[in-house]
């Protein structure tokens, strides 16, 4: 039979998503198993579809966000009162984010403090 390596899944994936022609296409940690040459193959195809699409990228790899992004958003956790509640850190370009981010928690969380 046929045999596809991880990296060629994920692209074969993701050319079934833009089949259907969506105006976003949600990427959730696309790279997160495939070794880097797989992974450069994968952002180097996402590069070239946000030209035409909108792409959600959900990634913990801060290096991957640099390398696609345009825009970045920073999300963490309020966990209090016994519930975690999801809320929006900061947002703007990806450049801004990463050089010099305008929230305290932010800058932390790229600069390694927490993970």
């Amino acid at each position: 039979g046929l045999s596809l390596s991880g990296g060629q899944q994920q692209r074969l994936c993701i050319a079934r998503a833009i089949a259907t022609e969506p105006e976003v296409l949600l990427l959730d940690e696309p790279c997160s198993a495939l070794d880097p040459i797989a992974t450069r193959r994968v952002e180097e195809l996402m590069v070239e579809l946000k030209k035409d699409y909108t792409i959600a990228l959900v990634t913990h790899n801060m290096q991957q966000a640099i390398r696609v992004a345009d825009t970045t958003a920073f999300f963490s956790v309020d966990i209090s009162q016994g519930t975690r509640t999801g809320y929006l850190v900061e947002m703007g370009p990806t450049a801004q984010i990463f050089q010099n981010p305008r929230e305290q928690l932010t800058d932390d969380y790229i600069s390694g403090k927490f993970s």
